[in-house]
């Protein structure tokens, strides 16, 4: 395989599957690299209800394959492998992967988030057992089941609601005073009546066998303990951005999302950034293709010095 490329593009959930798509129509030659699955949290999503042209309440499995249907239509090819480290030399770009070394003219980031995890004891060791950060994912086998979830944000309270038409409890654990969700989702929460609200209070610990038996909980005003036990825990407590490939390379926030500006311009001249990465006051679907495409202009203008026609 050729080593060289006018820009290499890294993810291919929505913001780098767009990317690849607008500068496959301005003729750039490039790498398009996912060592996942196309579509990144798409796969993660239950319904989609506020992207533009599509049929309100689509899966975001479908939605994943219609990226994947894209770029088979234009004969874009993912290199499955992963990105470890991006270093400039003599004004081009090299790209360590996993198992190879390639060089660009430039680099279009798009590496998306990933979620956090509470960082406790046997979270690890029970993650696929009992503990779960994804309800569409894992949600059916605990159908007729008690479960907990943690966060008190739009996603835990949306994992809430998707788990108690599923479960037979479900045991909402936030360590504030209040809810952080929208007011519509935490109406629809508190009006289900297998659903319990646990406020100021924290898991610091996860137990079990096999599988998930127990989970330790700690009233962070008394600092009473007390214990649960759900067959299912999931923890919807955000995300972090995958920037760890830029980390020593690239300008990042306090958080460590990538700064761009409008243009989607990092901190070094040839790389640009798009999607969950970035630092953005708006995280969602739609603008995550928009700023792919944004990213992908703006390499062409660099690499080629034109402009793409609309």
């Amino acid at each position: 395989m050729e080593k060289y490329k006018d820009l290499i593009i890294v993810g291919a959930g929505i913001a780098g599957v767009t990317a690849a798509i607008y500068a496959r129509r301005a003729g750039l030659d490039f790498f398009l690299f996912e060592p996942a699955t196309i579509g990144g949290q798409l796969l993660y999503m239950e319904k989609i209800d506020n992207y533009s042209g599509i049929p309100t309440g689509s899966s975001g499995s479908d939605f994943a394959s219609g990226l994947k249907d894209n770029l088979k239509s234009l004969n874009i090819e993912v290199t499955s492998q992963r990105v470890e480290r991006i270093e400039e030399d003599s004004g081009k770009f090299q790209v360590n992967t996993d198992s190879s070394l390639y060089e660009s003219k430039g680099v279009i980031i798009a590496t998306g988030a990933s979620f956090k995890k509470l960082g406790i004891k046997g979270e690890e060791g029970y993650t696929g057992k009992g503990v779960s950060y994804c309800a569409l994912c894992d949600g059916f086998f605990f159908k007729g089941k008690e479960v907990a979830v943690v966060g008190g944000g739009n996603t835990a309270v949306e994992e809430a609601l998707y788990l108690a038409e599923i479960a037979k409890k479900v045991t909402l654990i936030h360590r504030r005073d209040r809810l952080r969700s929208l007011d519509y989702l935490q109406k629809e929460l508190f009006s289900k009546n297998n659903v319990e609200v646990m406020f100021n209070s924290e898991v610091k610990e996860i137990r079990g066998e096999n599988f998930l038996k127990e989970i330790i909980i700690e009233n962070n005003k008394d600092k009473n303990t007390s214990s649960l036990t759900p067959q299912g825990l999931f923890i919807a407590i955000g995300v972090r951005p995958n920037s760890v490939v830029a980390r020593d390379f690239l300008s990042l926030d306090e958080k460590e999302f990538l700064i761009t500006d409008e243009y989607m311009n990092t901190s070094r001249k040839g790389v640009w950034a798009a999607g969950d990465c970035r630092k953005r006051p708006l995280r969602q679907l739609i603008t995550a293709a928009s700023e792919g495409a944004i990213a992908s202009v703006s390499a062409y203008k660099h690499i080629r010095g034109g402009y793409i026609s609309s």
